[in-house]
């Protein structure tokens, strides 16, 4: 089992404009990869778990979601532990981005659901 330094990710938001007005209900306040390690199977695999903290900002309220993502990536002996880390994360946040998109979507009490929205 790796671990791998915890990474910031400045600027990660999904984000609605209304009329000028700029809402970002969710928000990634901390990301890192943890348990990296080669696939059993596969060897040019990598798979890690990604903890991420993702802050949800509804009305005045404010929630934190501590996730963790399962990822994998392909990967090569010749590549750094950066780029495998950036292979991992970028996997990640291709996952996160999709859970977010949806989140948005609303359902009404009789099942309608709404169109999705800019950022999905």
């Amino acid at each position: 089992m790796v671990r791998a330094p915890q990474f910031r990710t400045a600027g990660i938001a999904q984000s609605l404009s209304l009329g000028g007005l700029e809402i970002m209900p969710f928000e990634v306040k901390s990301c890192s990869i943890d348990e990296m390690r080669i696939h059993p199977t596969f060897a040019d695999r990598t798979q890690a778990k990604v903890k991420v903290l993702l802050r949800e900002i509804r009305s005045r309220e404010t929630f934190d979601h501590n996730l963790t993502l399962r990822v994998w990536a392909n990967t090569t002996d010749k590549m750094s532990p950066a780029e495998v880390k950036t292979a991992l994360l970028t996997r990640a946040a291709a996952i996160l981005k999709r859970t977010v998109s949806v989140a948005e979507i609303e359902v009404s009490g009789e099942g309608r659901v709404s169109k999705p929205t800019v950022s999905g």
